[in-house]
């Protein structure tokens, strides 16, 4: 590419039939090359709304799992729909477009008759799924053909919790405890007998997952999927901030190690709030609410995941449990997460979309919430 000049634009086209919407054209009707961009975007939707009803054609990165695959985890889709959202163009002297954009399946899952579900402290037999990745696309005409082609798609990973400077409150990380992903190390009655039995609010420190679990569900819903909400801090990485901001949400009270600024956030808010490797041990041995999980089939409703990509011994990534699946035996772990956002998703797919990352060499842990 030559010279480029950067356009800023969020423009959503949600993609549920070979029609584009009628405000897909967010440039206007004269505008014929946003309308070529935006065709190409769509047509680019209709293909990965292909991939998830055909395993043969699936495209690894960009859809989680396929229908088959879901109806094997008890999860039988209704709707599906594919919403690109571009967030910005650069566009060049020579013709060519360079676009960053999200990619986002929604799903409606409704439980088989062998399966139960439990989200945010009731029973249910739907969940509403929400899957975004971000995708920088590189388009241009190719040949005499009319329209645009992506001739390079890049899917960015999740990022990894941020990096902090100031050492003044440095918790040690060293304790920690992997937690296997042996799939039978977890039984249907511990996750009923957890679901039906704890359906109730505070623990003995006053934390009461049921709100924790209401705002991580809200703040990862489709219409927030690129939001983070303004009362708290935004870094580049938001997962563990948005674990620490569920969890304030659900009442845990900030203390010197644990807290947060809006004024100063760089500086400000601590270690434990905003990294996932500081956020583990601080939530291990200081909130008072959480044990050490051997097993993270065993995450039931406010328990923590997290996992350290490389098994370097720094954990990368922290994911809210909002519910479980049970189906023959086996429970599923439901997560919330931001940074990728994630709307509850299971954590069969969590593990297989690392897996098709090229991250074959991870160490997991969970903290598993306290109920007493």
């Amino acid at each position: 590419m030559q010279t480029k000049k950067i356009i800023p634009v969020l423009t959503v086209l949600a993609v549920t039939s070979l029609t584009l919407p009628a405000n897909a054209y967010a440039y206007g009707s004269d505008n014929v090359e946003m309308q070529e961009i935006q065709q190409t975007l769509h047509q680019y939707s209709q293909e990965l709304l292909a991939e998830y009803h055909s395993p043969r054609t699936r495209s690894k990165l960009n859809i989680p799992l396929t229908a088959e695959e879901q109806a094997k985890e008890g999860l039988i889709s209704k709707n599906v729909e594919v919403v690109p959202t571009i967030r910005s163009i650069q566009s060049s002297n020579d013709g060519e477009y360079l676009i960053d954009a999200d990619m986002t399946v929604n799903v409606s899952l409704d439980a088989d008759s062998d399966t139960v579900i439990y989200v945010n402290g009731k029973r249910t037999d739907h969940l509403d799924q929400s899957w975004t990745s971000t995708h920088v696309m590189e388009l241009a005409h190719v040949g005499r053909q009319r329209g645009y082609s992506i001739i390079s798609d890049k899917v960015i990973d999740e990022q990894d919790s941020p990096e902090y400077a100031d050492a003044s409150d440095e918790l040690p990380t060293e304790d920690k405890t992997p937690a296997s992903l042996d799939e039978n190390g977890a039984l249907e009655s511990e996750a009923l007998n957890k679901a039906q039995t704890y359906a109730f609010g505070d623990n003995s420190v006053g934390v009461n997952y049921i709100k924790a679990m209401n705002y991580a569900d809200k703040w990862t819903s489709p219409e927030n999927k690129d939001k983070m909400n303004p009362a708290y801090p935004s870094f580049g990485s938001n997962c563990t901030n948005f674990v620490s901001q569920a969890l304030h949400q659900g009442g845990m009270t900030l203390t010197r190690l644990w807290n947060y600024s809006t004024v100063m956030p760089d500086k400000l808010t601590t270690r434990a709030w905003m990294n996932a490797d500081s956020n583990y041990s601080y939530m291990k041995h200081y909130s008072h609410s959480y044990d050490s999980l051997d097993n993270v089939w065993k995450a039931w409703q406010g328990s923590i995941l997290y996992v350290d990509w490389t098994s370097n011994n720094e954990i990368d990534h922290a994911m809210f449990v909002v519910g479980v699946v049970v189906k023959n035996g086996k429970a599923n772990p439901v997560i919330d997460q931001k940074t990728e956002n994630r709307h509850q998703i299971t954590l069969t797919e969590s593990l297989q979309h690392a897996h098709e990352q090229g991250k074959n060499n991870m160490t997991w842990y969970g903290l598993q919430y306290r109920y007493d």
